[in-house]
């Protein structure tokens, strides 16, 4: 491993991240599904064993009210509970009002020896509709209890009547059913993780799709579409945006293409005239004053060569934001006023008026603002006749200013119009039927890489025969 890489952590993979998902819902449902059935079925037994409690009781209430002061058949009553039934079985226990046991089935006191377990006992005349479990020890039987007062005569005083339900049967079979429960959830869970799998797998298949469709993309295919196929809904958006990046990126390749023929170009001519020149001032000896005109042209492609590379630089120190604005306030109808001197030489030359009108002031980078103002007006100068005009607007519009640098030559062709600013694109051959100079491309795409370090924007408006318009928009604070 070569030092300073990093290790990729890669993320969990998202078909885990969906079945994993997917398991725990499903787990929590059927766990909340089998607690709450495991709860309601758990209710109903004690709903029917109240029921049941109560019907023995009111059984015993009738023996009693049946047979008054004789406790014999209420006997029979209590003692054969838990004889005759092989599942429920009852153990009851009657006491007087002083607590005496009067009757009490075998056994009794082994399911319920706590009396206080015992809940509040009903009125004669009321039913038992509630029950209390108890278990008082963890390897005794477990029961429901309940306790009722009962008569046995209308002179006699209330007698306590205790009873416990045996419910070890309705404890196993809770116990198989919430085993079965837990299989149901561990089955369901599992079953849930194998659907979950299989409909990921089919629902990201144009995922799948997408990403091979990405793997087909390079240089010598960009003109590959995923936008041609119907997509799902969450994946339509993706793809178009995919789409629309392959475009830009098509156009960056045949921009960066374009640049580096055009560049090859520009810079294969003045080197092949140094070849040249170079080769034939070597072939035999010269005069001193022909040296000198050689090294003399030689210097001017020099310094061509350097212009061009310098402007090179500069664009791409701009374009990859690597370009520091040494921001001051500027005057630009001084700066403007500036310029114009400094070209009115040239434009006396050409018989060209130079005009301004305006002012206001910004803050940015002076050096670089009068480089781009500085293009724009050597431009149209070069490509007015002689009795036209060349006029610098400048307005306030308060959070911004605008720089019009206007023109009456020949104009620009529409055709030539939204390719203006891109490197090494001339219209030389539309506009040099005044001049016979031509540049190399790189003015026009240096002054809207100075405009867009100042945040600014550049537009062009021209008509064949009327002139052209540059204007500038610039804000008063760029960032």
């Amino acid at each position: 491993m070569e030092a300073g890489s990093q290790i990729v952590q890669r993320a969990t993979p998202l078909t885990l991240r969906l079945v994993l998902g997917y398991m725990v819902v499903a787990l929590i449902t059927l766990s909340f599904a089998a607690v709450f059935l495991h709860q309601r079925l758990y209710h109903s037994f004690e709903v029917e064993d109240a029921e049941l409690l109560n019907a023995h009781v009111q059984t015993l209430r009738q023996e009693m009210a049946a047979h008054p002061g004789n406790l014999h058949e209420a006997s029979e009553v209590i003692l054969s509970t838990s004889s005759h039934r092989s599942l429920e079985k009852y153990y009851g226990q009657l006491l007087d009002r002083e607590g005496k046991v009067l009757i009490e089935t075998p056994g009794f006191s082994s399911l319920a020896p706590d009396a206080s377990a015992f809940p509040h006992p009903v009125n004669e005349t009321e039913t038992i509709t509630q029950v209390k479990r108890y278990q008082h020890s963890r390897h005794a039987a477990p029961a429901f209890l309940a306790s009722a007062w009962v008569k046995s005569s209308e002179s006699q005083p209330l007698l306590l009547y205790r009873i416990a339900l045996d419910v070890t049967h309705v404890d196993q079979w809770m116990l198989e059913f919430r085993n079965h429960l837990i299989w149901v959830i561990g089955v369901g869970t599992a079953l849930s993780a194998v659907l979950a799998w299989l409909l990921t797998r089919r629902g990201l298949k144009p995922l799948q799709e997408i990403t091979a469709a990405m793997r087909r993309v390079g240089s010598g295919r960009l003109n590959e579409r995923l936008g041609r196929n119907p997509w799902p809904q969450e994946l339509a958006d993706m793809a178009d945006e995919f789409d629309l990046m392959l475009k830009r990126l098509k156009n960056a390749f045949e921009k960066v293409s374009q640049f580096s023929a055009d560049a090859a170009h520009e810079f294969r001519t003045p080197l092949n005239n140094l070849l040249l020149s170079s080769g034939q001032i070597l072939s035999q000896e010269r005069d001193i004053d022909v040296y000198r005109q050689v090294i003399a042209s030689n210097i001017e492609e020099y310094e061509r060569l350097k212009s061009m590379v310098d402007r090179l630089l500069f664009i791409a120190r701009a374009d990859n934001e690597e370009a520091i604005l040494n921001k001051s306030s500027i005057d630009l109808g001084a700066l403007v006023a500036e310029i114009l001197d400094f070209y009115s030489l040239l434009g006396d030359e050409r018989q060209i008026t130079l005009k301004a009108d305006g002012t206001a002031r910004i803050a940015g980078d002076i050096t670089l603002i009068r480089l781009a103002i500085s293009n724009l007006v050597s431009n149209s100068i070069r490509h007015t006749s002689a009795g036209g005009q060349v006029a610098v607007k400048i307005q306030d519009i308060g959070d911004a200013c605008i720089v019009e640098v206007a023109d009456t030559g020949e104009g620009i062709a529409p055709q030539h119009l939204p390719n203006l600013f891109d490197r090494f694109y001339r219209v030389d051959a539309a506009r040099s039927a005044l001049t016979n100079e031509k540049g190399v491309g790189l003015g026009l795409a240096l002054v809207k890489s100075v405009i867009q370090l100042h945040d600014g924007e550049i537009t062009v408006a021209s008509e064949l025969g009327a002139g052209t318009t540059m204007r500038i928009t610039l804000p008063k604070n760029p960032r």
